[in-house]
């Protein structure tokens, strides 16, 4: 199933499909009920990660819940050992087997409208379904919790929806820190990412650059996907004898992240497989919302421009068509770099930008420039160009 299509067509479908949803659930409520809270969490891996630290930081099991999830994290999911179901495995055949067996169902999509569909289907007889007010489809909920789409930490997000479902009374901190599992007895490690987003794709010139100013001359390890591993090579014949390159498999690559000195990558899944275990990060932040993902373990940095005023622009993990040939990723190490616990903005940005090579009409309204919580919320552009692959 194309979950792409489905996010495009969420405005029109979703109406339909939370009534039909609601009435399954009805007719289905002579099936046993499953005990266990069911999460809903649609997106990439990243996003069930940062779900998982949510979960583990109220005190939880992520395995003392059920997980509904996209093909896509199933890879997080099995290193966990979570039980779980894709949506988008067999749409049918998986939303017969979770219609009417939960009766606590936590919808952790913060906007589109045909996932409460998927929660109201789920739900068994007396269920409390919860979600984040954002969502499309909020309406259908019995519990709504606020949601901040631009300042605060998805981690944070993630925990006031939990508190708010599970009915638990607990302290969420001002901000999110995870501290290290493990003591760090192997190399820095560089985390390849981001090379099919055109936001946060850089060249191996640009890779190599990074690379030096981070690490200088000591030894370090490099990693990436099986996709990537031609430009992982590449870059390891750019520093013979200091790098040597990584290919085993996704739980030998966590178990090497754990005990590594620091990781180095842009924002995405690298990035958050480091922050649940508690391992410094430099990341490098382009369109993404350093507020919302930034890595959560003590001592992390960021690579990031401060002076655009249209950064960040992804909103709700989509980010707009870029006009200005992405101006984010113009980069310089030792100038952009940062503590990674950013300043919450009050107020969008001022200040033009200082690269523009082409721009929209006269009477182009700007896409992408941040809005706030306490501001009307946003319709999501049609031609939405990629979705953040976290």
């Amino acid at each position: 199933m194309d979950t792409l299509a489905l996010r495009a067509l969420d405005s029109r479908l979703w109406p339909a499909a939370v009534v039909v949803a609601k009435l399954g659930s009805l007719c289905l409520r002579f099936r046993h009920p499953d005990p266990r809270p069911l999460i809903l969490r649609p997106g990439g891996m990243g996003d069930l990660i940062v779900l998982c630290i949510a979960v583990e930081q109220l005190g939880y099991d992520p395995k003392e819940f059920f997980w509904v999830i996209e093909r896509r994290s199933i890879i997080w999911a099995r290193h966990l050992g979570l039980e779980y179901a894709c949506y988008d495995d067999g749409l049918l055949r998986q939303h017969w087997k979770l219609a009417g067996r939960f009766t606590a169902v936590i919808n952790s999509e913060q906007f589109f409208g045909l996932s409460q569909a998927t929660a109201l289907l789920a739900a068994a007889g007396g269920a409390r379904l919860t979600c984040f007010q954002t969502n499309r489809a909020a309406g259908w909920a019995d519990r709504r919790v606020p949601y901040d789409p631009d300042r605060m930490h998805e981690a944070m997000e993630f925990q006031r929806l939990l508190v708010a479902a599970l009915g638990v009374a607990h302290n969420i901190p001002d901000e999110p820190e995870r501290p290290r599992l493990s003591a760090a007895t192997e190399k820095p490690i560089v985390g390849l990412g981001g090379l099919q987003s055109e936001s946060r794709a850089f060249s191996e010139d640009e890779w190599t650059e990074f690379i030096r100013s981070w690490i200088g001359t000591a030894p370090f390890r490099i990693a990436s996907s099986e996709t990537d591993r031609p430009l992982a090579r590449r870059l390891l014949a750019r520093f013979p004898g200091q790098a040597d390159l990584f290919e085993g498999n996704f739980s030998a690559l966590c178990d090497v992240i754990r005990r590594s000195k620091e990781v180095f990558t842009v924002d995405g899944g690298f990035l958050h497989i480091a922050s649940y275990y508690g391992v410094p990060v430099t990341g490098v932040f382009t369109s993404g919302r350093e507020s919302k993902w930034a890595a959560l373990a003590p001592g992390s940095r960021m690579v990031r421009r401060a002076d655009l005023e249209c950064q960040p622009c992804t909103w709700f993990g989509q980010v707009a068509p870029c006009v200005h040939d992405y101006a984010c990723k113009e980069l310089d190490f030792e100038k952009h770099i940062r503590a990674a616990r950013p300043e919450r903005r009050s107020a969008p940005h001022t200040g033009l930008l200082p690269v523009v090579r082409s721009g929209p009409s006269a009477d182009a309204v700007p896409v992408g420039a941040p809005v706030h919580a306490d501001r009307a919320l946003r319709v999501l552009p049609d031609d939405v160009s990629e979705p953040a692959s976290r």
